[in-house]
């Protein structure tokens, strides 16, 4: 009986292993909106996860900005032109945060919101260019 449960458990972890090792990819977002910039040669996209239920909710974001030519569903699209990311938050108004506006071809504005920050502590992840340096990223914060 005790083999039996030594090999459960060793077989249990090796499973896991691999899979936390097969596993790197980013999953795929719950949601994705898209912005084209006023050239069509870029969009943001904005992708965001949500889930957990009551007991363990969960919701972050994700900007990328993106030339058109790259396929969204490639998988290191994430790390690779990502220029923002936190957690998902509203401003005091109850819009949605971030507000993405481009204000140029070259141009992009993101205003994000602070407001949970009023609580808990959050991480926010702002990078000034995109991955080619081609489009100029601004950000600003707001409560």
């Amino acid at each position: 009986m005790l083999i039996a449960l030594s090999l459960v458990g060793a077989y249990t972890a090796i499973v896991f292993v691999i899979h936390k090792t097969s596993s790197s990819a980013v999953p795929a977002p719950d949601g994705l909106q898209s912005f084209p910039s006023p050239d069509g040669s870029y969009r943001a996209e904005l992708l965001t996860w949500a889930g957990g239920g009551g007991l363990s909710p969960y919701c972050s974001q994700a900007l990328l900005v993106v030339p058109t030519s790259a396929d969204v569903k490639q998988a290191d699209l994430v790390s690779r032109y990502e220029v923002y990311s936190g957690q998902c938050d509203s401003f005091a108004d109850h819009s949605f945060s971030p507000k993405i506006v481009w204000e140029s071809g070259n141009v992009l504005h993101v205003s994000f919101s602070i407001n949970s920050t009023f609580t808990s502590a959050a991480s926010v992840k702002l990078k000034k260019t995109d991955t080619t340096g081609a489009v100029k990223v601004e950000f600003s914060a707001q409560g």
